[in-house]
């Protein structure tokens, strides 16, 4: 199979770079990652046999590569499936993943909640984090994702559902200061939507469970809220969007794949 290289690099290289820097939380790990992967694509591309996408070939590079990063570094016990404390969280970090103007009519002017988002964001733990962004910002299959991130097809569903869990909770709590009237604590819900939100909004309930669910839906205001809020939750991932690669390392890697077309 014939792969441009020159195509491979305009397609990923932010992608590629927003993975490392979802994993490491720092911009020069992120750029020594992504300029190895790049590397290792170009050295690597002949034992592509198509087995698998392009893109899921790419990202489980990535992927690895990020993790020798971190074991080198020492930093895999402190950074994987963990969430980051509040020290290791700074202005500069917040809100690379965001593209606000793609937000839903409504939010873009409500900084308070962009703030809510982006620590909620940068604060999730990596292994909800990762599937958000293969899911959801790379819009990769549920068997896409668990090739790359070496996961069973449950475990990936079972994370998206909880980073959608934890923005919904951010835009619930930013409800709670803005209008008393609408109690979103958790412990008020009966149960039944956070047991059935993902399967009835991803479609996976047979006819007679989601009847039951839409029957309860018509009874249960906290229920309904929930719902609603979920579904924002949702539609604020899907604006979200990969840090750009930096200027200077993409003039590097294009000086390099320059000499190695030529």
């Amino acid at each position: 199979m014939t792969v441009n290289i020159e195509e491979v690099f305009r397609q990923y290289k932010n992608k590629i770079y927003g993975l490392a820097l979802s994993m490491t939380k720092n911009t020069k790990e992120a750029e020594d990652i992504a300029q190895d992967v790049f590397l290792k694509i170009i050295t690597k591309i002949h034992t592509f046999k198509a087995k698998s996408s392009l893109s899921t070939w790419i990202y489980r590079i990535a992927y690895n590569e990020a993790l020798m990063h971190l074991r080198k570094a020492k930093n895999l016990n402190k950074i994987n499936y963990h969430g980051f404390k509040e020290s290791r969280i700074t202005s500069k970090d917040k809100g690379f993943f965001i593209n606000w103007p793609l937000l839903p009519d409504g939010l873009s002017e409500e900084d308070e909640l962009k703030k809510d988002i982006d620590q909620a964001i940068a604060l999730m733990p990596i292994k909800y984090r990762l599937v958000l962004l293969l899911r959801t910002l790379e819009g990769l299959s549920v068997k896409e994702t668990s090739q790359i991130l070496n996961l069973k097809e449950n475990s990936v569903k079972s994370r998206l559902h909880r980073a959608r869990l934890i923005i919904h909770k951010a835009l619930s709590d930013y409800r709670k200061t803005k209008t008393a009237r609408v109690a979103m604590g958790d412990d008020r819900f009966c149960g039944i939507a956070t047991r059935f939100i993902y399967d009835y909004i991803e479609g996976h309930l047979d006819n007679t469970k989601e009847n039951d669910f839409l029957k309860h839906l018509s009874d249960c205001y906290d229920c309904n809220v929930f719902l609603d809020s979920y579904k924002r939750a949702i539609s604020i991932t899907k604006a979200l969007q990969c840090a750009d690669l930096p200027k200077n390392l993409q003039d590097k890697i294009k000086t390099f794949l320059a000499h190695q077309v030529n």
